[in-house]
């Protein structure tokens, strides 16, 4: 009994996509695109410089973030991964 509830574990267990995320370091120069949302629920997009990369610390951030100088608003923001797309690497 117990053979075939393990058997039936295995198969569902090979059954399930591996899933690999491939990541980059994000460098400073690296042009990005900026998609982000406002506190008030309105989107917005610029086009951004990344300035200071992710931090490499003992501690991993659940929620990694970028500083982005923001070509419209003219300031540098700190932003997460999601708000910001690779236009172009910087080497």
């Amino acid at each position: 009994m117990h053979a075939m509830v393990l058997r039936e574990i295995f198969r569902k267990i090979k059954m399930k996509k591996i899933y690999k995320i491939i990541s980059r370091k994000w460098t400073p120069g690296d042009l990005v695109k900026i998609k982000a949302a406002d506190w008030d629920g309105s989107t917005y997009n610029s086009i951004g410089i990344v300035m200071r990369g992710i931090e490499e610390g003992i501690q991993a951030s659940l929620f990694p973030a970028v500083l982005v100088y923001d070509t419209i608003r003219q300031e540098q923001r700190a932003l997460y991964l999601y708000d910001v797309e690779l236009i172009s690497a910087a080497s």
